[in-house]
Formats: C-alpha cells, structure tokens, sequence
C-alpha cells in the first residue's frame, strides 16, 4: 500500500532522511519512532506529498503522491485553535467539512463523534475540552474524509494516562473498520500496546523494522536491574554507586544472586527503542 525505496531528503545541505527503504501493508498500525530529530514527521510529510525526496521513490497505492494527491487523512501535532474556541464539536466538524470538500451530513458527524468518544459532548463549547478531548476531536476531523490511510503525528502528544488508553482503544478499533494507520510516537508501551510493526529510525537512517514480538525476541537483553550489594563477582557495569546489569532472562538471573549480600534491587524493563539505540550506540554517525 505504502512503498518507500531509497529515500533521501535534505533541507539545505542538512541531509535528514538517508536512504530508508520500508513498506505498509494494508490494514495494519505501522509505527516509526526514535528521537526528536530523527527524521520521523519528515517521512510522513513526504508519504503525504508534501515535500519531494531528493532521491528514491515513494509509491501510495502504487501512485507517486507528489503527482497524485494520495487519498490519506492527516493529523501533524496539533494546538487548540483560537478561532473556533466557541464552536461546538458538530459545528467544528461541519466546517471542515467545507475545507475538505466534502458532503458530511449531521448523521454521519454523530457517528464520527460516537466513534471518537465525544458524542456526549457533542452540545458543549470546544473552550471547555481537556487536552484529551480536544485529541479526540482532531481525530474526529481525520475521519470526516473516510479515507482508507490516517496518519498521525504524535498522538498520544500531552496526554494523560487515560487519555492515552482511550486513544490506543480508538485506534484499535479504526483498524478494525479496516483503516490503514501510520504514526510517529515516544511513548514506546503505546506503541508497543497498539502497532503491529514498527520502524526505529535514529539520525535519518533505518536501524531495524518487524513485528513488536520479533524484534523483542531478537533483544539481547530485556531488564535494567540496577543492585547496591556485593555482587562484584557477576561483572556488573558500574554507575552513579549502583551495580547495573542488563539481561534476557530475568529468572534465570535472579536465581544466580545471593540476596543476603544485596541491600537494595530495582528491576526495570526496556523499551524497544531504548534497547535497539543503546546497542546502536554512535554507529550511524
């Protein structure tokens, strides 16, 4: 659905984006996470044909979106705008409408409100949304299309905890009207609750793509514990007075410890991201 081959963008003489090749398949979630700075909004301005790669090809649907405008709903980061503080969400969504060149009746605008979770809210002024309602209404103007791609910058963005459950539900349940979904995100337990692949970009360059259950069984290690004790034997990495050892299976390490000699123990698990740029190191310099 999404083919991307030898991508290079540079803004200036700042090369941003060198040579990533990918693909989406129709019908799942495909995140692309790392850093700010990473290049991860620059590939989705260029799958949304925003801006033109210098080199390699990019291919919606088998179409070159700078020659077609690809049929994708997009939502980059957003702020409240000021302009329609005092509109309600169905009078929000009737004008974007109009800006999307699109025939939305009232019917559909509940259903799409029903989806997102705001139809109670449906009377209210915008003014008084929280954060995460107004997410949700952002979300709300994406579907108004109905188009078979969404793209999402930064979803989960200001969010609190259970704002951020509500969108991982949300976007389970796109996928299940059979949306297409790419997005960029930090927050890597959301992404590994909601994608079904992922792409580790860090400084323009691909570092790894696959399944979230793939990629964790490929991890070398998949703890942080962290240990103030005797535990010298067992060659750990020392740091900030703490001994810190990262391993793969947790059992198995645990049983190796003698925790009469141990004062304190804090365990951690990693993130893919964290794991996969740790071993990365300074090697796409």
């Amino acid at each position: 659905m999404i083919t991307f081959e030898d991508v290079h963008i540079s803004y200036g003489k700042n090369e941003v984006i060198k040579g990533i090749s990918f693909e989406v398949n129709e019908g799942e979630i495909f995140g692309i996470i790392g850093h700010n700075g990473a290049g991860k909004t620059t590939l989705l301005r260029a799958m949304v044909g925003i801006i033109a790669p210098d080199k390699g090809k990019i291919l919606v649907n088998g179409v070159n979106p700078l020659e077609r405008k690809p049929q994708i709903a997009v939502l980059f980061e957003s702020t409240k705008g000021q302009s329609f503080l005092r509109l309600t969400p169905v009078e929000d969504l009737e004008f974007y409408s109009a800006l999307y060149g699109v025939d939305v009746d009232k019917e559909r605008i509940h259903e799409i409100l029903k989806i997102v979770g705001l139809y109670s809210a449906k009377d209210k002024k915008l003014y008084t949304f929280s954060r995460g309602m107004w997410q949700r209404q952002f979300l709300a103007r994406v579907l108004l299309p109905d188009f078979p791609i969404i793209v999402l910058d930064e979803p989960w963005l200001g969010l609190d905890v259970s704002a951020q459950r509500e969108t991982v539900e949300l976007l389970k349940r796109l996928k299940k009207m059979g949306k297409t979904i790419v997005l960029t995100a930090h927050e890597m337990p959301l992404i590994e609750r909601v994608c079904d692949r992922i792409m580790l970009i860090n400084k323009g360059r691909k570092v790894i793509e696959g399944g979230i259950k793939e990629l964790l069984d490929r991890l070398e290690w998949k703890y942080e514990v962290s240990i103030v004790g005797d535990v010298e034997s067992l060659n750990p990495i020392k740091r900030d007075g703490k001994l810190i050892f990262y391993v793969k299976d947790l059992k198995e390490f645990l049983q190796r410890l003698d925790f009469s000699k141990i004062d304190e123990i804090d365990i951690k698990p990693i993130s893919l991201e964290e794991a996969y740029l740790r071993l990365l190191g300074d090697k796409n310099d």
